[in-house]
């Protein structure tokens, strides 16, 4: 798969959807009926390659790596804190001290694919690339500018610096914007055949700040596109579609917070548009038939992907995910007419 999107666009113009995972998707239950823990799969290049490899065998035609968002703050020098499983349920790491307080701390590493667990992630990128052949696409999955800047900074401090000194967040934005650049790029070479940028919690500003702070470096981002490149925007997207478009990615994402009648309206025909359906226990404690019926209904709506619940708790059954897969695929509406028509 040379460029995955064109063949998504292709696939999507006969009327099928394709059932592409764009986002760290983990079959929890899968993993630990090989033995592997949840730790291991964020920090070991091996259990990362089983991990991406469960997606293609449960029937996605791609698969995301890494699996965690604390990849890019561990490259700046901030420690990650793992967390072992709490009777039985997985956590997710976190960042144990903010490094960040203004411009001069952001340090972009000389080496980006020597810091943190870089090494370990390239490795794995490389090995599920090769093992994955013919089965599906192989992306990885970065945070965006406004999402790494959460990492690493205090969050309260982030949101007044953005109201009263909005040029020393630029400052800082713009930095963490060339990390990004440097951490997908080796991302690229290493053989990922699209990247996903994911922007958590912009949504919490204006429109007007995220055209005047963070547009500029998301635009940075996606200048550049070697691979096909999807921008990832969670929360309530609704007034923030118009400035997506702008970044000129070439697909774009929403999750369940969206009006999506709205998204839906303002998105051009010939951009793939994703959306994270269902509730977030969906795939845990639904039935099979309720799934695949939520499938149908967010197809119908003219989604051109439809993206399973990313919640590893409670973990999804395996036949869940199956009814999930299987619906997508099968699907054969037409939803809204990929050539602009009614």
């Amino acid at each position: 798969m040379a460029n995955p999107f064109v063949d998504l666009m292709e696939t999507y113009r006969r009327g099928r959807r394709s059932v592409f995972s764009l986002g760290p998707f983990l079959p929890i239950a899968t993993m630990g009926r090989q033995g592997t823990g949840f730790n291991q799969i964020l920090q070991e290049s091996a259990a990362m390659v089983r991990a991406a490899l469960a997606n293609l065998d449960l029937g996605f035609e791609s698969t995301v790596l890494p699996f965690d968002l604390n990849v890019e703050a561990e490259a700046l020098g901030a420690r990650v804190s793992y967390h072992p499983d709490q009777e039985g349920i997985p956590i997710y790491p976190t960042i144990a001290d903010k490094i960040v307080a203004g411009p001069q701390d952001v340090v972009v590493p000389a080496d980006i694919c020597a810091a943190g667990r870089m090494p370990q992630i390239l490795a794995a990128l490389e090995q599920t690339r090769e093992k994955a052949g013919a089965k599906g696409a192989v992306g990885a999955f970065v945070p965006g500018p406004f999402t790494l800047a959460g990492q690493v900074m205090d969050m309260d401090k982030m949101f007044v610096m953005a109201m009263k000194q909005p040029e020393a967040l630029g400052h800082i934005l713009g930095k963490l914007a060339q990390t990004i650049i440097g951490v997908k790029n080796a991302y690229v070479k290493a053989g990922a055949q699209f990247i996903v940028v994911e922007e958590g919690g912009a949504t919490a500003i204006s429109p007007r700040l995220f055209q005047n702070l963070l547009l500029p470096h998301l635009r940075s981002i996606l200048d550049e596109k070697p691979v096909p490149h999807v921008l990832f925007l969670t929360g309530n997207t609704d007034r923030f579609i118009g400035l997506m478009l702008q970044c000129c990615a070439d697909g774009l994402g929403v999750d369940q917070a969206c009006d999506l009648d709205k998204v839906l309206a303002q998105v051009p025909h010939d951009i793939p548009l994703a959306a994270v359906i269902g509730d977030y226990d969906m795939l845990a404690k639904a039935q099979p038939g309720q799934v695949r019926e939520t499938v149908r209904h967010f197809l119908d709506r003219g989604l051109t992907l439809v993206l399973p619940p990313a919640d590893i708790y409670p973990p999804a059954t395996i036949e869940n995910i199956a009814a999930f897969v299987e619906a997508a695929g099968r699907y054969a509406g037409l939803g809204r007419d990929p050539k602009g028509g009614a």
